[in-house]
């Protein structure tokens, strides 16, 4: 009983990092249990997939029915679609070209064996794509979490709502928004069982992959994460810098929910925790609503930066050259195919399967890379975290909302 009253004065990020050290530690010395290790860890997938649709689906429809009729709206949702392609192409092109050119992979070894990709999809078609965004049939689409086609009925039906404009309508959104609370009650005791995932996933994949045989994959790992470095500290301070947003004051308030991403490796986990947390820290209800599930979609920049030197590092190993046009091909390849990775199974996997072929590159390649995987979706993930954050601060910014006032008004209001 004292241990656990003592787990409990502990802090989630503290809780998350001693289950991930003992995830290690019981991986190595009892490597039987890896069965039990990974029921752990997807029990508590399964419970976060379980919240993810219920709350996305309402929340996108109130935040729309709620704007609708406001010029503003549409300017919003145009603004943030064409920051999140600007962002992610651009930064595409520059971890494609400086990973080429730096070399990265050159003279690597990493051998002619891998994980193995069965069943695994490996053709992503772009005009598959673009009609995905279309639900022919909705209830099959959220039976099967589709996120892009329920985010596109849900942004039709908050424009239907909104539209109406009478006492019936206020009673549905009324509604939608106590469904909204009772799930984030039930995100709240899910969140508290993170540890017990974090530590059965973790567990689960040392006791099965074993750490010697990820050592020959060293140095992309390494590679990797001096990309993700770049973009935390460069890239993105950047953005923060010509838009006049508080990176910084950002990242500090933030940093339990990262600290969750980074360890248990999937945004999903912490999309609940971010959407509420950023309304306490007096961000806009509104654009959070609207910019954060699209952001889910479409502005994955820890993904962009994985999958451009991903690419360079599996062709460079494999000796395979690319011209100048060959490189910009590149790029809009994984601009385009890269928005399907938050919505297919294995994500990252499809996304380097479907361009390895186009680029001439060896599916064994992509296979090797897929056995490091784990390591670098940690600091994929986190990125990919921290730019939604970043992007909700540079869209409030663009439509002249200003979270430093709006916490004065609201310390006024309190204090009167």
């Amino acid at each position: 009983m004292k241990l656990v009253n003592l787990w409990s004065k502990l802090s989630l990020g503290l809780q998350l990092l001693l289950a991930l050290i003992l995830g290690v530690v019981f991986a190595v010395i009892w490597p039987q249990f890896a069965g039990f290790y990974q029921f752990l860890g997807q029990a508590f997938i399964k419970l976060v997939n379980m919240v993810i649709i219920p709350l996305i689906f309402p929340i996108i429809v109130v935040a729309v029915a709620s704007v609708i009729g406001k010029k503003s709206f549409g300017k919003i949702l145009t603004k943030t679609l064409l920051y999140f392609f600007a962002v992610t192409t651009t930064i595409t092109l520059l971890f494609v070209f400086s990973s080429y050119y730096l070399g990265f992979g050159q003279g690597v070894n990493i051998g002619q064996t891998g994980a193995n990709i069965d069943g695994i999809a490996n053709n992503v078609q772009l005009s598959e794509f673009l009609l995905g965004f279309i639900p022919s049939n909705i209830v099959k689409s959220i039976s099967e979490g589709s996120l892009l086609p329920i985010i596109v009925f849900a942004i039709f039906l908050g424009y239907g709502i909104g539209s109406l404009k009478n006492d019936k309508t206020q009673k549905i959104l009324e509604g939608f928004q106590i469904w909204i609370e009772a799930i984030y009650k039930i995100v709240t005791v899910i969140v508290k069982l993170s540890p017990v995932g974090i530590f059965g996933f973790i567990a689960k994949d040392v006791a099965s992959t074993g750490i010697d045989k990820l050592v020959g994959l060293g140095q992309f790992v390494i590679g990797t994460y001096l990309a993700y470095g770049v973009l935390i500290l460069v890239v993105f301070p950047l953005i923060a810098s010509i838009f006049k947003v508080p990176y910084l004051t950002a990242f500090r308030e933030n940093w339990s929910l990262l600290t969750l991403a980074f360890i248990s490796g999937s945004s999903s986990v912490v999309l609940p925790s971010l959407l509420k947390d950023l309304k306490k820290q007096g961000h806009d209800e509104n654009t959070i609503d609207l910019v954060v599930p699209l952001g889910y979609t479409f502005n994955l920049e820890g993904a962009a930066v994985y999958f451009s030197v991903a690419t360079i590092f599996i062709a460079h190993a494999y000796g395979i050259q690319f011209s100048l046009s060959s490189l910009l091909f590149t790029v809009l390849l994984l601009t385009l195919i890269g928005k399907t990775a938050a919505t297919v199974p294995s994500g990252a996997i499809v996304v380097l399967l479907a361009a390895a072929p186009q680029l001439g590159l060896p599916v064994e390649g992509v296979a090797l890379i897929f056995a490091v995987d784990f390591f670098v979706n940690a600091g994929r993930t986190m990125i990919n975290v921290l730019g939604q954050i970043l992007t909700v601060s540079v869209i409030e910014k663009t439509e002249g909302y200003s979270l430093e006032e709006d916490k004065q008004h609201q310390l006024s209001v309190n204090f009167s």
